[in-house]
């Protein structure tokens, strides 16, 4: 009995040279990178963890080797260490993991906020007694906004007659590389009434023709200033704007004199011509 028992035990210990017999499973717990500026590298930490089964009757090294999969062309993914040994020991089984970085850095310009997917691929080839195992894990990354700015054709300048109305219109290019919500505020408008829509809507690399009337309230000259806000849906904290100053005059209509002294002269005349006539 003695003889078939340890038999055993050495046909147990002589496993083939291409895999062990102890079962092992990685896992690997990463989360998504926050948007990534042009230009600019973000890190994560991921934690690759090797658990093995029962039978480790004396301890051996297994490499873990990591990599990225499926890399969009806009980014370069680095991995440090892309590779560890974890020597797995214990009769009963147990489980050992190391942190490694991940970098991401966005080497051109891209549709901002797409979140598009990545594999990570971490594995090992086991040893004499480990099997191989292999995980994968999906994270999504996305860039940045880049702040391109706003290019705005406007006209030179307004001029206008008191009381009269006129529209103004701009030709906005929005230069970012995501769609952005425009507002227009103005500044030294004493004297003229703006009038126009808000919260425009323009895609990224799009042109949008833009209304703005005016009403001459007052006959003056004045450089009104008109500040171009904008910012990606939903990015509140990434508002910017530009200023553009447009010289605006407003004047009083002529002949409004002229008709006057006109009245006063046909009034006169009509006098004239009564008293005369009376006389007759």
């Amino acid at each position: 009995m003695k003889k078939i028992f340890a038999m055993i035990s050495l046909f147990m210990l002589l496993p083939t040279a291409s895999a062990g017999f102890i079962s092992s499973s990685i896992n690997i717990d990463v989360d998504d990178p926050p948007a990534i500026p042009m230009d600019k590298s973000v890190t994560v930490n991921a934690n690759i963890t090797l658990s093995w089964g029962f039978g480790m009757i004396f301890p051996l090294p297994a490499t873990i080797e990591v990599s990225a999969e499926n890399v969009p062309s806009w980014l370069t993914v680095s991995i440090s260490p892309d590779n560890f040994v974890i020597t797995p020991s214990g009769f009963t089984g147990g489980e050992a993991g190391k942190n490694v970085e991940i970098s991401f850095h966005a080497i051109r310009e891209t549709t901002a906020f797409v979140g598009e997917s990545i594999t990570i691929r971490a594995s090992t080839s086991g040893n004499f007694l480990l099997k191989s195992s292999e995980a994968t894990h999906t994270i999504y990354a996305m860039e940045d906004f880049v702040d391109n700015g706003l290019t705005i054709e406007a006209p030179s300048g307004v001029n206008m007659y008191k009381g009269e109305e006129t529209t103004l219109h701009f030709n906005v290019t929005n230069k970012c590389n995501a769609p952005v919500y425009l507002q227009i505020e103005e500044e030294n408008v004493s004297g003229f009434t703006f009038s126009h829509e808000n919260n425009f809507a323009i895609g990224s690399k799009e042109r949008k023709d833009i209304s703005i009337k005016i009403k001459a309230e007052e006959a003056m000259e004045e450089k009104v200033k008109l500040k171009f806000i904008y910012y990606p849906p939903g990015h509140d904290e990434k508002k910017n704007y530009q200023e553009i100053e447009i010289p605006i005059t407003s004047k009083t209509r002529g002949g409004g004199g002229s008709l006057a002294i006109g009245l006063v002269v046909v009034v006169v005349l009509l006098i004239i011509f009564g008293l005369w006539k009376r006389k007759r």
